[in-house]
């Protein structure tokens, strides 16, 4: 059964009523908290927004960030924080300051276009120009610290590079460098990544393979389907003791509890169970929770088919189409014009599908498994502009808190890649990673396509303008 064009918004309607019915809005209360001390200098203050600081606390009226070069400095109110003389100012009076989000599924060599063999066939001499259409896409809604699975290596390490300078903006890039897999030749011939795969055949193939993505700079390592349990030990073993993630795809059941047993540390897409089935086997269920194992959804993903089947109008997104050079707009535009033809997603929006996603989701939830923000941005019809705030919104509709949502997508998304005492919250002596949101993501988690405001690592990107409202 598909999904009529009048049967969506009654179904998400009715998705945000069974939401909202067991939540109660966090809504503006008396500041509560220990109280950050007056700076004597800052170069940038924030103020006057409703202050969502990524601690799970009450939100703050009135709220101010003090910035000094690249750290906070200071976080509170107008009662009782005073702007220093020197700071440059932007005035985020009647909307929501909060700390930049983080997205730990995207693709910087990709951007919405619909049939992969030609994008990579004839873009993969132009992926650090391809790569720095998506940077920007990202920062300028609101996205500072990105996680890449799998792009090119040699454009990874360019687009960093020119990220970390200023040369270009973007958020923070966290890279897998590609991805290790152990698959036939052919299959790796056939597959559109074939330049970014990293085909292992022996345990030790495996070692030295998460050692080359380790020294060419990864922050993260990725696995895909047909490895070993030993030569994913193996995979694990060197990223533990290097600090960093394993996280990646899995098969089947038995498959999947094998990578949770081996040390893979994160599980990407709600594919827990086959099919459209909405039950997760409680052997899975467990298996995550004993090994504390992450679980990366990407919901919207799954759905932006079958959402551009029934809403053909989303295939002219204005927030892409602005940040996105005429021609490649033009070439992506026309690879998506006939939405239900794509075999990307299996079909279209069907209920079966929306139920058991939700159904999947709500069920990690309610067991206490550890679910993350990340969206495969860059697959077919899944923007960069939009993806982040597309995926936190499905979160809120399929059972979770507003607050728990923008926390997760925060705090605890870098507490996930290991970057918890740098960035994440609005803590004074981190990373000057700041939003400034016209509207309240915790009444309508929609108005996050509403970012105003940009700051990463103190640096101020996108301002409010006459245009903004």
């Amino acid at each position: 059964m598909r999904l009529s064009a009048a049967a969506i918004p009654a179904l998400c309607s009715a998705a945000v009523v069974l939401s909202l019915a067991g939540t109660t809005p966090v809504l503006a209360q008396p500041f509560d908290g220990q109280r950050d001390a007056q700076p004597e200098s800052a170069t940038l203050a924030i103020v006057g927004g409703l202050l969502i600081d990524g601690h799970e606390g009450a939100p703050l009226p009135g709220g101010i960030v003090l910035v000094d070069g690249d750290r906070i400095v200071a976080a509170g109110s107008r009662e009782t924080l005073a702007v220093p003389d020197g700071a440059e100012v932007i005035d985020a009076t009647g909307m929501t300051i909060m700390p930049g989000l983080i997205d730990v599924h995207v693709h910087l060599d990709i951007l919405g276009h619909s049939d992969y063999q030609h994008w990579h066939g004839s873009h993969r001499p132009n992926y650090p120009a391809i790569m720095e259409v998506s940077a920007r896409q990202l920062l300028m809604s609101g996205v500072t610290t990105a996680v890449d699975l799998a792009g090119n290596p040699d454009a990874l390490i360019a687009t960093k590079e020119r990220v970390e300078s200023g040369a270009i903006p973007g958020p923070r890039i966290v890279a897998s460098m590609g991805w290790i897999t152990h698959w036939t030749d052919e299959e790796v011939q056939r597959h559109h990544r074939r330049t970014h795969t990293v085909n292992v055949r022996t345990v030790e193939e495996a070692r030295a393979a998460a050692r080359t993505a380790i020294a060419q700079g990864a922050g993260i390592l990725k696995v895909h389907t047909g490895l070993t349990e030993a030569q994913l030990r193996a995979i694990a073993a060197e990223a533990d003791r290097n600090g960093l993630r394993v996280t990646g795809h899995v098969g089947d059941r038995d498959d999947l509890l094998m990578r949770i047993r081996s040390g893979q540390d994160g599980i990407e897409h709600l594919s827990l169970s086959a099919g459209d089935s909405p039950i997760i086997h409680p052997d899975v269920i467990q298996g995550l929770l004993d090994r504390r194992t992450w679980v990366v959804p990407t919901m919207i993903q799954t759905l932006a088919q079958g959402l551009t089947a029934e809403w053909p109008d989303r295939r002219d997104n204005p927030r892409a189409r602005a940040l996105t050079p005429p021609d490649l707009w033009a070439d992506i535009r026309s690879s998506i014009e006939n939405p239900r033809r794509f075999g990307y997603f299996g079909g279209g929006l069907r209920v079966s599908r929306f139920r058991a996603l939700r159904a999947k989701l709500r069920q990690l939830r309610d067991a206490g498994v550890r679910v993350l923000v990340g969206t495969d941005a860059g697959t077919p019809l899944n923007f960069h502009t939009d993806a982040t705030w597309q995926e936190m919104d499905l979160m809120v509709r399929f059972g979770f808190e507003p607050m728990e949502v923008l926390v997760t997508a925060t705090r605890r998304n870098a507490e996930y890649l290991g970057l918890g005492d740098e960035i994440g919250s609005l803590t004074p002596g981190k990373r000057a990673d700041v939003i400034v949101v016209d509207g309240n993501p915790l009444l309508s988690m929609r108005d996050l396509r509403n970012v105003v405001a940009v700051v990463r690592d103190g640096r101020v990107y996108k301002r409010p303008g006459p245009g903004a409202r």
